[in-house]
Protein backbone atom coordinates (compact mmCIF):
# COMPACT_ATOMS: atom_id res chain seq x y z
CA UNK A 1 0.00 0.00 0.00
CA UNK A 2 1.32 3.47 -0.90
CA UNK A 3 0.40 6.30 1.45
CA UNK A 4 -0.65 9.57 -0.15
CA UNK A 5 -0.38 12.94 1.59
CA UNK A 6 -2.16 16.20 1.03
CA UNK A 7 1.06 18.19 1.11
CA UNK A 8 4.76 17.95 2.01
CA UNK A 9 4.19 19.30 5.52
CA UNK A 10 1.82 16.42 6.34
CA UNK A 11 4.24 13.91 4.83
CA UNK A 12 7.15 15.27 6.84
CA UNK A 13 5.10 15.11 10.06
CA UNK A 14 4.17 11.47 9.46
CA UNK A 15 7.77 10.51 8.65
CA UNK A 16 9.08 12.31 11.75
CA UNK A 17 6.49 10.58 13.96
CA UNK A 18 7.40 7.21 12.44
CA UNK A 19 11.08 7.75 13.26
CA UNK A 20 10.31 8.71 16.85
CA UNK A 21 8.04 5.67 17.32
CA UNK A 22 10.71 3.35 15.90
CA UNK A 23 13.45 4.90 18.03
CA UNK A 24 11.28 4.60 21.16
CA UNK A 25 10.47 0.97 20.36
CA UNK A 26 14.12 0.07 19.82
CA UNK A 27 15.02 1.77 23.07
CA UNK A 28 12.22 0.01 25.00
CA UNK A 29 13.26 -3.35 23.56
CA UNK A 30 16.84 -2.80 24.66
CA UNK A 31 18.22 -2.55 21.13
CA UNK A 32 19.90 0.79 21.71
CA UNK A 33 23.10 0.30 23.71
CA UNK A 34 23.39 3.02 26.31
CA UNK A 35 26.53 3.64 28.32
CA UNK A 36 27.28 6.50 30.67
CA UNK A 37 30.87 7.46 31.28
CA UNK A 38 31.91 9.73 34.09
CA UNK A 39 34.54 12.30 33.17
CA UNK A 40 35.02 14.49 36.21
CA UNK A 41 31.87 16.57 36.62
CA UNK A 42 30.68 15.73 33.11
CA UNK A 43 28.82 12.74 31.73
CA UNK A 44 28.49 11.28 28.26
CA UNK A 45 25.51 9.24 27.07
CA UNK A 46 25.55 7.72 23.60
CA UNK A 47 22.68 5.70 22.17
CA UNK A 48 23.12 4.16 18.74
CA UNK A 49 20.66 2.07 16.79
CA UNK A 50 22.20 -1.29 15.93
CA UNK A 51 19.25 -2.60 13.94
CA UNK A 52 20.68 -1.02 10.80
CA UNK A 53 18.80 -3.20 8.32
CA UNK A 54 15.47 -2.47 9.96
CA UNK A 55 16.13 1.25 10.04
CA UNK A 56 17.19 1.26 6.39
CA UNK A 57 13.94 -0.45 5.34
CA UNK A 58 11.69 1.72 7.45
CA UNK A 59 13.30 4.92 6.25
CA UNK A 60 13.22 4.22 2.56
CA UNK A 61 10.35 6.70 2.41
CA UNK A 62 12.47 9.26 4.29
CA UNK A 63 15.25 9.08 1.72
CA UNK A 64 12.73 9.41 -1.09
CA UNK A 65 11.24 12.44 0.63
CA UNK A 66 14.68 14.07 0.83
CA UNK A 67 14.68 14.23 -2.97
CA UNK A 68 11.73 16.63 -2.88
CA UNK A 69 12.27 20.32 -3.67
CA UNK A 70 11.84 21.38 -0.04
CA UNK A 71 12.73 19.39 3.08
CA UNK A 72 11.70 20.17 6.64
CA UNK A 73 13.84 19.34 9.65
CA UNK A 74 11.82 19.41 12.88
CA UNK A 75 12.81 18.90 16.49
CA UNK A 76 10.27 17.48 18.92
CA UNK A 77 9.01 18.94 22.19
CA UNK A 78 11.08 18.23 25.33
CA UNK A 79 13.95 16.98 23.15
CA UNK A 80 17.66 17.83 23.29
CA UNK A 81 19.14 20.18 20.70
CA UNK A 82 19.03 18.54 17.27
CA UNK A 83 22.20 19.01 15.19
CA UNK A 84 21.92 18.87 11.39
CA UNK A 85 24.56 19.40 8.73
CA UNK A 86 23.21 20.92 5.51
CA UNK A 87 24.52 20.00 2.08
CA UNK A 88 26.79 23.08 1.94
CA UNK A 89 28.53 22.22 5.22
CA UNK A 90 26.50 24.67 7.34
CA UNK A 91 25.58 23.25 10.76
CA UNK A 92 22.23 24.09 12.38
CA UNK A 93 21.32 23.34 16.01
CA UNK A 94 17.54 23.31 16.48
CA UNK A 95 16.00 23.82 19.91
CA UNK A 96 12.88 21.88 20.88
CA UNK A 97 9.87 22.41 18.60
CA UNK A 98 11.98 24.37 16.10
CA UNK A 99 11.57 23.73 12.37
CA UNK A 100 13.81 24.50 9.41
CA UNK A 101 12.69 24.37 5.79
CA UNK A 102 15.58 23.93 3.40
CA UNK A 103 15.85 23.04 -0.32
CA UNK A 104 17.21 19.64 -1.25
CA UNK A 105 20.00 21.49 -3.05
CA UNK A 106 21.00 25.13 -2.73
CA UNK A 107 21.19 27.48 -5.71
CA UNK A 108 24.61 28.45 -7.01
CA UNK A 109 24.15 32.15 -6.21
CA UNK A 110 22.30 32.04 -2.87
CA UNK A 111 21.27 29.71 -0.07
CA UNK A 112 17.82 30.30 1.41
CA UNK A 113 16.05 28.62 4.35
CA UNK A 114 13.01 29.36 6.54
CA UNK A 115 13.06 29.09 10.34
CA UNK A 116 10.35 28.70 12.95
CA UNK A 117 11.55 28.61 16.56
CA UNK A 118 15.00 28.94 18.14
CA UNK A 119 18.24 27.81 16.51
CA UNK A 120 21.99 28.34 16.38
CA UNK A 121 23.65 28.61 12.94
CA UNK A 122 27.30 27.98 12.09
CA UNK A 123 27.35 29.16 8.48
CA UNK A 124 29.83 27.70 6.00
CA UNK A 125 31.39 30.54 4.03
CA UNK A 126 30.97 30.42 0.26
CA UNK A 127 32.27 33.28 -1.88
CA UNK A 128 29.53 35.07 -3.79
CA UNK A 129 26.80 32.92 -2.25
CA UNK A 130 25.09 34.48 0.78
CA UNK A 131 23.11 32.43 3.28
CA UNK A 132 19.60 33.86 3.85
CA UNK A 133 17.25 32.93 6.68
CA UNK A 134 13.60 33.92 6.54
CA UNK A 135 11.58 34.33 9.77
CA UNK A 136 8.13 35.79 10.33
CA UNK A 137 9.61 39.17 11.29
CA UNK A 138 12.94 39.53 9.54
CA UNK A 139 15.28 38.36 6.81
CA UNK A 140 18.81 37.47 7.92
CA UNK A 141 21.68 37.54 5.42
CA UNK A 142 25.24 36.34 6.09
CA UNK A 143 28.23 34.89 4.25
CA UNK A 144 30.06 32.96 6.97
CA UNK A 145 29.52 33.42 10.70
CA UNK A 146 27.85 31.93 13.78
CA UNK A 147 24.85 33.26 15.67
CA UNK A 148 21.65 32.27 17.43
CA UNK A 149 18.08 33.21 16.55
CA UNK A 150 14.94 33.21 18.66
CA UNK A 151 11.95 33.43 16.35
CA UNK A 152 8.49 33.11 17.87
CA UNK A 153 5.50 31.85 15.90
CA UNK A 154 3.49 34.54 14.16
CA UNK A 155 6.21 37.15 14.64
CA UNK A 156 5.75 37.42 18.41
CA UNK A 157 9.49 37.31 19.11
CA UNK A 158 12.73 37.93 17.25
CA UNK A 159 16.18 38.04 18.86
CA UNK A 160 19.50 37.47 17.07
CA UNK A 161 22.88 37.36 18.85
CA UNK A 162 26.14 37.15 16.91
CA UNK A 163 28.95 35.05 18.35
CA UNK A 164 31.34 35.61 15.46
CA UNK A 165 31.24 37.60 12.22
CA UNK A 166 28.69 40.06 10.85
CA UNK A 167 24.99 39.64 10.05
CA UNK A 168 22.60 41.84 8.07
CA UNK A 169 19.05 41.83 9.46
CA UNK A 170 16.17 43.43 7.53
CA UNK A 171 12.70 44.03 8.90
CA UNK A 172 10.02 42.53 6.69
CA UNK A 173 7.35 44.84 5.29
CA UNK A 174 9.26 47.87 6.56
CA UNK A 175 12.43 49.61 5.26
CA UNK A 176 14.78 48.97 8.18
CA UNK A 177 18.15 47.18 8.06
CA UNK A 178 20.65 46.69 10.89
CA UNK A 179 24.20 45.31 10.71
CA UNK A 180 24.89 43.13 13.76
CA UNK A 181 28.51 42.38 14.64
CA UNK A 182 30.35 40.11 17.06
CA UNK A 183 29.19 40.77 20.61
CA UNK A 184 25.93 42.43 19.60
CA UNK A 185 22.25 41.48 19.69
CA UNK A 186 19.35 42.76 17.61
CA UNK A 187 15.80 42.35 18.91
CA UNK A 188 12.28 43.29 17.84
CA UNK A 189 10.41 45.76 20.05
CA UNK A 190 7.82 48.50 19.46
CA UNK A 191 7.55 47.49 15.80
CA UNK A 192 11.28 48.13 15.24
CA UNK A 193 14.58 46.28 15.22
CA UNK A 194 16.82 47.52 18.03
CA UNK A 195 20.49 46.90 18.82
CA UNK A 196 22.23 46.17 22.12
CA UNK A 197 25.34 44.51 23.47
CA UNK A 198 25.31 40.72 23.34
CA UNK A 199 23.92 38.43 26.02
CA UNK A 200 25.20 34.95 26.86
CA UNK A 201 23.66 31.57 26.14
CA UNK A 202 25.53 30.20 23.11
CA UNK A 203 26.87 27.23 25.07
CA UNK A 204 23.35 26.09 25.93
CA UNK A 205 23.09 24.69 22.40
CA UNK A 206 26.10 22.40 22.91
CA UNK A 207 25.52 20.92 26.38
CA UNK A 208 23.42 18.04 25.03
CA UNK A 209 23.34 17.37 21.29
CA UNK A 210 21.16 14.85 19.48
CA UNK A 211 21.86 13.40 16.02
CA UNK A 212 18.98 11.67 14.21
CA UNK A 213 19.75 9.32 11.30
CA UNK A 214 22.87 11.38 10.52
CA UNK A 215 25.84 10.30 8.43
CA UNK A 216 28.72 9.29 10.71
CA UNK A 217 31.17 11.45 8.75
CA UNK A 218 28.95 14.50 9.38
CA UNK A 219 28.54 13.59 13.06
CA UNK A 220 32.33 13.53 13.45
CA UNK A 221 32.66 16.88 11.68
CA UNK A 222 30.15 18.51 14.04
CA UNK A 223 31.73 16.97 17.15
CA UNK A 224 35.13 18.26 16.03
CA UNK A 225 33.77 21.81 16.12
CA UNK A 226 33.57 21.51 19.90
CA UNK A 227 36.97 19.93 20.53
CA UNK A 228 40.06 22.07 21.06
CA UNK A 229 42.68 19.35 21.21
CA UNK A 230 41.75 16.07 19.51
CA UNK A 231 40.00 15.65 16.18
CA UNK A 232 38.01 12.68 14.87
CA UNK A 233 38.52 11.46 11.31
CA UNK A 234 36.14 8.88 9.78
CA UNK A 235 37.05 6.78 6.76
CA UNK A 236 34.99 8.27 3.85
CA UNK A 237 34.14 4.71 2.76
CA UNK A 238 32.02 4.31 5.92
CA UNK A 239 28.41 5.12 5.07
CA UNK A 240 26.90 4.34 8.48
CA UNK A 241 24.01 6.53 9.61
CA UNK A 242 23.60 6.78 13.36
CA UNK A 243 21.28 8.18 15.98
CA UNK A 244 22.99 9.32 19.16
CA UNK A 245 22.69 11.74 22.04
CA UNK A 246 25.85 13.23 23.53
CA UNK A 247 25.75 14.79 26.99
CA UNK A 248 28.50 16.76 28.64
CA UNK A 249 31.95 17.72 27.52
CA UNK A 250 33.53 14.28 27.32
CA UNK A 251 36.63 13.30 25.40
CA UNK A 252 36.65 12.23 21.76
CA UNK A 253 38.31 8.97 22.77
CA UNK A 254 35.27 7.95 24.81
CA UNK A 255 32.87 8.99 22.07
CA UNK A 256 34.86 7.13 19.41
CA UNK A 257 34.99 4.00 21.57
CA UNK A 258 31.21 3.89 22.02
CA UNK A 259 30.50 4.60 18.34
CA UNK A 260 32.83 1.78 17.29
CA UNK A 261 31.37 -0.69 19.77
CA UNK A 262 27.83 -0.02 18.56
CA UNK A 263 28.65 0.14 14.85
CA UNK A 264 31.18 -2.69 14.57
CA UNK A 265 33.98 -0.32 13.65
CA UNK A 266 37.47 0.24 15.04
CA UNK A 267 39.47 3.27 16.04
CA UNK A 268 43.09 4.20 16.57
CA UNK A 269 44.86 7.33 17.71
CA UNK A 270 47.91 8.99 16.24
CA UNK A 271 49.02 12.22 17.90
CA UNK A 272 45.93 14.47 17.99
CA UNK A 273 43.89 12.51 15.41
CA UNK A 274 41.45 9.69 16.22
CA UNK A 275 40.83 7.51 13.17
CA UNK A 276 37.61 5.47 12.78
CA UNK A 277 37.68 2.73 10.18
CA UNK A 278 36.08 -0.59 9.27
CA UNK A 279 37.06 -3.74 11.10
CA UNK A 280 39.97 -5.55 9.44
Amino acid sequence: MIMKFKDQEQENLVVSQAWNLLYQRLENDGLLPCKSIKTGPNYLTVKIAVAAALVACVFLGWYLYKDAAIQEVHNEANAPVLAKMLEDGTVVYLSEQASLKVPAQFDKNKREVSLQGDAFFDIKSRNGCPFIIHTDIAKVEVTGTSFKIKSGAGGATFVLSVREGEVRVSKKNKPQTIIVQTGETVFYDSDRLQLKKNDTGFDNYFKRIHFKDENLVDVATIINLHSDSLQMKVDPAIENRITCTIDGNSSLVEIAELICLASDLQFSQQDTIIYISKQK
